[in-house]
């Protein structure tokens, strides 16, 4: 099954650090309840949420928060598995999203398949009497990635110097909030965007297609830019130590570039399904 969505990873990172207080167990418990059967569920579990979290603090409001994401990330994946009887073609697609967009999803397609994604900017609007400080720059970077997405037909969609600004303003983030509730989440995305900027994708190689393994001169140039602007990044060395080693070599990219990035701890994402966005 192709990797769609990079969304799917706050189901792996969940660990409840609520006070007692914190009527998370409770508010999971509901959920189970209300499950997946269409896109109400999703509506009625939202309802639900704004109404239990509304009066609590904010660590509590984060897990919470939380809680819904990893429901509402379950019921999109639910969704798909059954997109094939939604029908989805030119004629019925616009209803089809109409429909969606209640509930923060839309068609999407790629390589000539459709499915059902996130659209930008549901969290903010939906929740935001109870989105923390945390949370709402959390969905605003994120809503601004979807905008832009990631990938297609394992090619970038960004351009190279976008790539390693998200780099920047994730591990800022972090920085500023490391207790934060979805910090795993995020690592997981760092991890892609690194693995990106330092190999490169199937289809947006690093030393391009044609030009005799020279680097690429919009890779040159956020490499260039990021040895110079993010001394503080925990990548630093890495990309430093890459970059010298290419510019040692005229700047041709060694045809064992893969190796040196492996023995550096970095697998390249190659020969991979990146994520659509």
């Amino acid at each position: 099954m192709k990797l769609y969505f990079a969304c799917f990873i706050t189901f792996i990172c969940f660990a409840s650090t609520s006070a007692t207080a914190c009527p998370n167990d409770e508010y999971q418990k509901r959920l189970s309840s209300i499950a997946f059967k269409d896109t109400s569920s999703i509506t009625q579990a939202a309802e639900e949420l704004i109404k239990i979290a509304r009066n609590q603090p904010n660590k509590c409001r984060e897990d919470l928060i939380f809680t819904f994401r990893m429901y509402y990330i379950n019921c999109l994946n639910k969704y798909n598995n059954r997109i094939e009887s939604l029908g989805i073609n030119e004629a019925n697609e616009s209803n089809i999203n109409k429909a969606l967009s209640k509930v923060g999803w839309c068609v999407k397609s790629t390589e000539g398949s459709y499915y059902i994604g996130e659209s930008a900017g549901w969290f903010e609007t939906e929740f935001q009497k109870v989105l923390t400080q945390p949370y709402k720059e959390y969905f605003n970077f994120r809503s601004k990635e979807i905008q832009e997405g990631f990938s297609e037909d394992a090619g970038l969609l960004i351009s190279w110097e976008k790539l390693r600004n998200r780099i920047f303003i994730w591990e800022s983030f972090l920085d500023k909030y490391p207790g934060f509730v979805e910090k795993q989440s995020i690592r997981i995305y760092l991890d892609i965007y690194i693995r990106v900027f330092l190999s490169g994708m199937d289809s947006s190689r690093i030393d391009g297609f044609d030009n005799k393994g020279t680097l690429n001169k919009d890779v040159k140039v956020a490499y260039e830019k990021f040895i110079k602007e993010n001394r503080t990044s925990k990548y630093y060395k890495v990309v430093k130590e890459f970059y010298e080693m290419i510019k040692r070599n005229n700047f041709i990219v060694p045809g064992n570039f893969c190796d040196y990035l492996k023995s550096k701890g970095y697998e390249p994402y190659l020969a991979i399904q990146p994520p659509t966005y």
